[in-house]
């Protein structure tokens, strides 16, 4: 197939076409042409008002139905919905049945990821089945091609073996991925502590739950001298320690999840489920401050903390909801028309490209002539209202209810594209 992608200004820092106006030509999988006015007759022409075109998108820590809960989410369905959302690669957690802490599972995700054109690097487990107190066989995983390890958002309070992961991990230049997040400080809480919560009755989740553990994973880091990424911080407080620990010069990097960046707590003030995740959304003092943390470096990828879940699961009052939302077909287009006045689309568009795959020191795509296609291809000025859902769970918070500027075009993989 050859396509043809007019007048995009290409996003990519550090490539010489970067900021430019420029057509694309992809012949068969590959890049061919980077050139300002291309003629050349194509199966399928990519036009809009104002196109971009940056490589495809990153996700670090999608969850995914299958195996054992493909109720929620099969590869396939996970893969339309990436593909919706302008993602080419999925870091995909262990947090399935079986957990993901064997080669055989590690190479089978990645074996469905290639039958569905998706690129899935799996993380595997970091304790034995998730259970926080053993840790599990990471050579083996390392070698099937885990790219990280991680208990997702599921905290390891046992700092012991927290330790003994960052020690292991450095033999072979591993990456611990950790959700900061003291249970015992938590425990039955249903939203952000705060004037919030006391005004809707509901348990609240402290920031300090999260800052406690930052602070205890960043003194074993240092000790460790190993590779850590804190995964989806949520608070002011935690920006500020990471800021101030960064200047250190440390291996340490970290995300932040997308609704962390466009809502605030008062989105709950109707008791909407949707938005009942982890972490919570926090005050608009939190939200400020994450958005800081990206324009400044301090954070260094944006995810859409993808977790399917079933109706039955959030068609409940509050207390009783499960929490987690559906965010891979929404994330960037949400991220892009919030922050938009914020924070420069250079940066953004790398926090949702560069910044996931440079902290796991994997491979970049390149936008030149000769090079595989993986792109994203998007307009901000293409009105949309998102009201299908490529995920077998409805549990996306911006289902039938939000209309966006920013619009995914095209999502290229090689020989495959997926055109909208």
């Amino acid at each position: 197939m050859i396509i043809l992608i007019k007048n995009a200004t290409i996003l990519l820092s550090g490539n010489p076409y970067h900021g430019k106006k420029m057509d694309i030509l992809i012949e068969h999988g590959r890049i061919s042409q980077v050139e300002a006015v291309i003629n050349t007759a194509a199966d399928k022409v990519i036009e809009g008002n104002k196109l971009y075109c940056t490589i495809g998108l990153a996700d670090i820590g999608t969850h995914s139905g299958e195996p054992g809960f493909e109720h929620r989410e099969t590869i396939k369905s996970l893969a339309d919905a990436a593909h919706a959302g302008g993602y080419t690669a999925l870091i995909t957690f262990p947090n399935t049945k079986p957990y993901i802490q064997t080669k055989a599972e590690i190479k089978y995700l990645k074996d469905k990821g290639k039958e569905y054109s998706i690129n899935i690097m799996p993380a595997g487990g970091l304790s034995k089945d998730g259970q926080g107190q053993e840790i599990a066989e990471y050579i083996d995983m390392y070698q099937a091609g885990a790219v990280a390890f991680t208990d997702g958002l599921k905290s390891c309070n046992n700092s012991g073996l927290l330790l003994r992961a960052l020690q292991y991990v450095t033999h072979f230049g591993g990456t611990i991925i950790h959700h900061p997040k003291d249970e015992f400080l938590s425990h039955g809480g249903q939203m952000h502590e705060g004037i919030k919560s006391t005004e809707l009755g509901l348990k609240g989740i402290p920031a300090e739950a999260e800052f406690t553990m930052l602070y205890r994973d960043l003194m074993l880091l240092e000790y460790s001298r190993s590779k850590m990424i804190v995964h989806a911080i949520s608070s002011a407080k935690s920006v500020d320690l990471l800021k101030n620990y960064k200047k250190e010069g440390s291996s340490l990097t970290s995300t932040v999840a997308y609704l962390n960046l466009c809502v605030n707590d008062n989105i709950l003030e109707g008791f909407d489920t949707l938005y009942k995740v982890t972490p919570s959304v926090r005050t608009e003092n939190d939200r400020a401050a994450l958005v800081r943390g990206i324009s400044d470096g301090t954070i260094d990828a944006i995810i859409s903390n993808h977790i399917p879940l079933e109706e039955d699961l959030k068609k409940v009052e509050f207390p009783y909801a499960a929490f987690g939302a559906g965010g891979l077909e929404t994330a960037f287009c949400a991220t892009i028309d919030t922050l938009k006045n914020e924070v420069i689309l250079e940066k953004l568009t790398d926090c949702f490209t560069k910044g996931p795959r440079q902290i796991l020191d994997l491979e970049i795509p390149d936008i030149k002539p000769g090079q595989p296609a993986d792109l994203c291809v998007f307009d901000i000025d293409s009105p949309w209202t998102f009201n299908r859902t490529n995920s077998l769970s409805p549990n996306n918070p911006f289902l039938n209810r939000k209309s966006f500027e920013c619009r995914i075009k095209a999502t290229i993989l090689g020989n495959e594209a997926f055109i909208f």
